[in-house]
């Protein structure tokens, strides 16, 4: 099968260069045409692979990194019907996380793509698609997002592991929390939804379509990315005591039923910043670990927007079709 394989360069540090070579080598040994997305930086890689998309008949679209190269991949192949398969070796790796994919090993994540693509295991995923308010479109890099786009402190912290050289991998995370905390105060916003619109403070506000955020924080185990929803998750002021406690309850998705934790399932969600005594406006916010453009943003779940190279279903039979399988 021709497969385009993009990874960016600069991203991770460069770290990710050995595993983009190492999945078109094991690519190739498994008998599929593989044609090598190369450029200099994110915007350039998602260009080239749009002209390649545009360009060539493929089958697949697979991406070498973090959640960003997926944001990168979604991107660019939403709406098309061309598969998209995940090799995950970034610093979190939600997103294969969320979809029981390998992380950090590239030859199970290429057994994953190629079992998948031969015998179809493939799902229609929902996805994000980020607009203004009033429809207009936003820079065409970020037009799609996969898992989840956030807007307050998990934004700030997200953008601050973004910018650490050290340490490694999910304790990046923990140590851009650390850091947040010390300059702690509520964000404020105007929230719109399928039920109506909230004004007010709140520490956190998330929309997922995915489960995990900052390397396994389970924030969203509700969401799903077959029921055409987003789950929307917002924090209200907390102590900083208070919130770490609530943290470390994140990890295993104890934190729903908190009286400070809300969660709405919507279609859409329009998220405004809001001016007011004792608020400050809410950071850049972040999508899939990117930076995204700035508030106000409307965000939709497109039911089925992305087809995904995923495991075979726990319960395949012995004939090798999975019942029930969602392949296209």
């Amino acid at each position: 099968m021709r497969i385009a394989l993009a990874s960016n360069p600069s991203a991770g540090h460069g770290r990710h260069t050995h595993a983009a070579e190492l999945a078109r080598t094991g690519l190739v040994r498994r008998g599929h045409d593989v044609l090598v997305v190369t450029a200099s930086s994110y915007d350039a890689t998602r260009e080239a692979a749009t002209a390649l998309l545009e360009n060539h008949e493929l089958d697949a679209l697979v991406v070498v990194g973090g959640d960003g190269m997926v944001h990168l991949g979604l991107d660019v192949v939403a709406l098309t019907g061309v598969p998209l398969g995940i090799v995950a070796v970034g610093t979190g790796n939600d997103v294969a996380r969320h979809y029981g994919l390998p992380s950090r090993d590239v030859e199970a994540s290429l057994d994953v793509i190629d079992t998948a693509l031969r015998a179809g295991h493939v799902v229609g995923a929902d996805a994000i698609h980020v607009t203004r308010p009033d429809g207009t479109p936003v820079a065409p890099e970020h037009e799609w997002c996969m898992a989840t786009v956030g807007t307050g402190v998990e934004a700030a912290v997200n953008a601050r592991a973004n910018a650490l050289v050290w340490p490694h991998g999910e304790a990046r995370y923990t140590v851009a929390v650390l850091g947040e905390l010390a300059r702690l105060r509520p964000y404020g916003y105007r929230v719109t939804t399928d039920s109506g619109t909230w004004e007010g403070g709140a520490l956190i506000l998330t929309a997922a379509n995915t489960r995990y955020i900052g390397g396994g924080m389970d924030l969203a185990p509700r969401a799903s990315t077959t029921d055409g929803l987003l789950e929307v998750l917002r924090l209200d002021p907390l102590p900083r005591t208070g919130l770490l406690r609530l943290l470390s309850k994140v990890f295993t998705g104890g934190h729903l039923g908190h009286p400070s934790v809300h969660a709405e399932r919507t279609r859409t969600v329009v998220i405004e910043a809001l001016e007011g005594p004792g608020l400050r406006l809410p950071p850049h916010p972040m999508a899939d670990g990117e930076p995204l453009t700035p508030l106000p943003l409307r965000l939709e779940a497109v039911a089925a927007a992305v087809r995904v190279l995923v495991p075979a279903p726990a319960d395949e039979d012995a004939s090798g079709t999975a019942p029930g399988d969602a392949s296209a």
